[in-house]
């Protein structure tokens, strides 16, 4: 028996041992781990391994170019208030990240951006610079302690551009908004634009309605800050002789003598960016159109100038799309409210943008308020390329519909995609005529055309992709909701030859929508209006045929009606109550069909992916010890 208690000693003894190695060697990777973070926090912190699915984390390769094209060394003076900063933890673990950023940039700028951190502690000297700066002081909490994160960014020659709060809502844009600040302050000269506009691009301020000025539109505000802009008057006859590029947007009712001004700067071969509306729906001109009408709207007028330039937008009708449809709150026809889709309102998605075009690369979302379709004509000689497009689900709806009779669920009975895609912006170029023959008969001017046309301008106005964040009466700035203002920087800035901004915008994902969710929507809606609508015309065709039986009774003084006339109510009454029950089956299938498919990804995310990670780790735990006691 003496082998066997041996045995049995030593194979305890082995299984002590394996079990204290095996805690030796996790204390040893605990310890390793620790130490290794601990050094790469001082030595490599700006190594990191990016696995975002939009890359957020991975400098853009126009960062090197804005930086490598630097004559003069640019600082960067970033102000934080650290110990204010423990009392928001958001706008701490945000102010991190820029810190991270700008300490990247610097590493990676040879030399030529330095970077300075700066608390303004209250009464400091340091408060007083940042608020001569014009940076932004928040209130944190009700004691009223403040801080500030914000940047400035400043030449060897004194230009300086500030970025006054670096708001964590607005991360998508952290990276593009110090590389324009970077390189506005860092060119010595600023790319002169003309722009041409019926709708407002300056602020505006009436005293006797307004208590604070309108500001200018954030497009347009942005767009002063990356160039030299001269605003043309509607009235005016001439462009600037000295413009490198012109903006038009939404031209109406310009003089002849005008268009023929742009006529010769297209020749020229000089950039044009046209933003071209069938339907302008934020024009203030537009005129209320009566008759029932909701959304009034101009259109844009240019002839002849696109005919010559070998392109069109039918006037007379917009792009329809239910894939790229936007949501909207209608009335209910039994009160309150629901959503459905606006199929002429368009919120487009990675997938209607030409990846591979500097106009469109980087973004993420656009929103298009009734767009119009750009076609090519006859036998044109410039080349159009997409820039923008629509979904193969789409349609053209005449704006006489979207004016006086159009509302969302009269559009989706009516829809029938024609599976077309349709062209939304995009490039014309190539060699072009003039509009305007020389009157003696003489050899009319040729030139080549850089048009870069939109099929929409309400797109620029700050509502359609933009909603500004406050506190209190103190606005924090404006969080992006899509891409249409980098759409339109990107524009100038490619089209004047400075594409390095155009890999820069929009950082993170605006729309990752639930597709499936969205189809499912999409058809409850059309089963739920279409049968709406034909249920709504039985009762209708019941009611006339009750007045029809009361015109032929007998009795013309009677009041009383006939059995006829009760049998027709009774099943006039039963169609009703059926119809609310079916309305109401269909709306509960819908929700029983989302509900269903959110409850599948809750169970896959939070049941099924931790059982699989628990399983594999004990199958290779025993494994281990399988090995170990083997």
């Amino acid at each position: 028996m003496a082998p066997s208690h041996t045995i049995q000693a030593a194979s305890r003894d082995a299984r002590g041992h394996a079990a204290r190695s095996t805690i030796l060697a996790v204390a040893i990777v605990v310890v390793a781990i620790l130490a290794f973070n601990t050094a790469a926090a001082f030595l490599v912190r700006s190594l990191r391994i990016d696995l975002t699915d939009a890359r957020l984390y991975t400098l853009s390769p126009g960062v090197v170019t804005i930086v490598d094209a630097l004559e003069e060394p640019v600082r960067l003076d970033l102000y934080w208030s650290a110990q204010a900063g423990e009392q928001a933890p958001q706008i701490r673990s945000y102010a991190q990240r820029v810190r991270e950023t700008l300490e990247e940039l610097v590493l990676g700028s040879g030399g030529k951006l330095s970077l300075s951190i700066i608390d303004p502690e209250p009464f400091s000297e340091a408060e007083d610079a940042a608020r001569a700066a014009g940076l932004a002081k928040l209130t944190v909490d009700g004691a009223g302690n403040t801080l500030t994160l914000g940047l400035v960014v400043r030449s060897s020659t004194d230009q300086t551009e500030v970025i006054p709060y670096l708001a964590p809502q607005d991360e998508a844009f952290l990276e593009y908004e110090v590389a324009r600040a970077i390189l506005v302050v860092g060119r010595e000269q600023k790319p002169r634009v003309a722009l041409l506009s019926s709708l407002p691009t300056e602020g505006t301020f009436n005293p006797q309605v307004q208590r604070e000025p309108t500001p200018a539109p954030l497009v347009f505000a942005q767009l002063r800050q990356l160039a030299d802009v001269e605003t043309v008057p509607l009235t005016a006859d001439l462009l600037p002789a000295d413009a490198q590029a012109l903006v038009l947007v939404h031209p109406r009712a310009l003089s002849e003598s005008m268009l023929k001004s742009i006529d010769t700067f297209a020749l020229s071969g000089k950039p044009i960016i046209l933003f071209f509306d069938p339907w302008c729906e934020t024009d203030p001109g537009a005129q209320d159109p009566g008759f029932g009408g909701n959304r009034p709207g101009t259109t844009s007028e240019l002839a002849p100038l696109p005919a010559a330039w070998g392109w069109n937008i039918d006037t007379d009708f917009v792009v329809g799309d239910r894939a790229f449809a936007t949501r909207v709150r209608v009335a209910a026809p039994g009160g309150g409210a629901r959503d459905l889709d606006y199929p002429v309102w368009l919120s487009l998605t990675k997938d209607a943008l030409v990846s591979d075009d500097p106009m469109t690369k980087g973004l993420n979302g656009i929103n298009l308020m009734t767009a119009g379709s750009i076609e090519p004509v006859g036998h044109a000689s410039t080349t159009i390329q997409r820039a923008l497009h629509s979904s193969a689900d789409s349609q053209l709806i005449q704006t006489l519909k979207i004016g006086y009779f159009g509302d969302p669920e009269q559009l989706i009975k009516d829809f029938k995609g024609d599976a077309t895609e349709r062209a939304l912006a995009a490039r014309i170029t190539g060699p072009i005529t003039t509009a305007f023959p020389p009157a003696d008969g003489g050899a009319p001017r040729t030139g080549t055309l850089n048009l870069f046309v939109v099929s929409d301008a309400d797109c620029l106005a700050d509502r359609t992709w933009a909603t500004e964040e406050r506190l209190g009466n103190v606005s924090l700035g404006w969080k992006a909701i899509a891409d249409n203002g980098p759409l339109a920087y990107n524009a100038v800035e490619v089209m004047t030859g400075t594409e390095a901004l155009a890999n820069l915008r929009g950082r993170g994902e605006y729309r990752r929508p639930f597709e499936r969710v969205n189809e499912l929507q999409r058809a409850a809606e059309s089963r739920y209006v279409t049968r709406e609508k034909e249920l709504q015309d039985e009762i209708r065709k019941t009611e006339m045929r009750i007045a029809q039986l009361q015109r032929e009774r007998s009795d013309q003084s009677s009041v009383i009606l006939t059995p006829e006339q009760e049998e027709a109510l009774a099943k006039a009454q039963a169609e009703m109550l059926d119809a609310r029950k079916e309305l109401r089956q269909v709306q509960f299938d819908l929700r029983r069909d989302v509900s269903d498919l959110g409850t599948r990804l809750m169970v896959a995310n939070v049941l099924l992916w931790p059982l699989f990670v628990a399983a594999a780790a004990a199958w290779w735990m025993v494994a281990r010890a399988r090995r170990s006691g083997s």
